[in-house]
């Protein structure tokens, strides 16, 4: 396989992507975008540079749609971390409020009515301590994401006549979850920024992976006894990220 880069211009915004060539036997070109909003194009390898910037061009709106959705589900560095700042838990959008305390060492996170609120006795209007906000926001998502997806795959598997699969909470880079061979479940931390209809399908998703390995026809039929609506779940996080 070969590795390159490429970049299309859409409006105003520049389009920056990684080019994957492929063996001679893929006939078709990809465009995939990674939760933390990488953008890979896998193509043939004789696949013209000009021909693939066409296509990547006349997916630019999508493209462009599906990272303004992910820079809402995901912690990514063009934030600053300062008061005004937007984030999501379970689908609601939240206003980042920086409060200075002088009791608190380290920042502590609360989630108080639609705002996320972080006291620190070092909070400052310049951004200068975003690192320690960071993290200290990254581990309160974690913390929620192993307490309510634990919740979910507890109601699930009872639902499903499951037994109880071991869960992990990871910070996954290409899936919102998966499932291995011994039946134990991993997860983005991600996943708890979407509705809890996302994270719902999400669980069961993984959990039907328990009893079918792969995406058969067994599989998906298996899951739509579970989740009747799991097509319009899976476009929706398709779309959103």
């Amino acid at each position: 396989m070969k590795h390159s880069k490429g970049e299309v211009v859409f409006g105003h915004k520049t389009i920056s992507y990684s080019i994957i060539r492929t063996s001679r036997r893929k006939k078709t070109i990809t465009l995939t975008i990674e939760p933390e909003g990488k953008i890979i194009v896998r193509v043939p390898v004789r696949t013209t540079d000009s021909k693939l910037a066409h296509i990547v061009k006349s997916k630019a709106e999508w493209v462009v749609k599906k990272l303004r959705s992910l820079n809402n589900i995901s912690l990514t560095a063009t934030k600053e971390f300062v008061s005004g700042e937007s984030f999501s838990y379970l689908g609601r959008h939240l206003r980042l409020k920086i409060l200075r305390d002088t009791d608190k060492e380290k920042p502590v996170v609360k989630l108080h009515g639609s705002r996320l609120q972080v006291a620190f006795y070092r909070a400052n209007r310049n951004g200068k301590y975003s690192k320690e906000i960071r993290d200290a926001i990254t581990e309160w998502y974690k913390k929620l994401a192993a307490k309510r997806i634990t919740e979910r795959v507890t109601i699930y598997t009872r639902k499903m006549g499951l037994s109880r699969p071991g869960v992990i909470i990871r910070n996954q880079q290409k899936r919102w979850g998966s499932c291995n061979k011994n039946g134990e479940l991993r997860f983005n931390w991600r996943i708890i920024m979407a509705p809890m209809s996302l994270v719902d399908y999400v669980v069961v998703h993984e959990l039907c992976h328990i009893k079918y390995k792969n995406h058969s026809k067994l599989f998906w039929k298996y899951l739509g006894m579970i989740m009747p609506d799991y097509e319009k779940r899976k476009e929706r996080i398709r779309l959103d990220g």
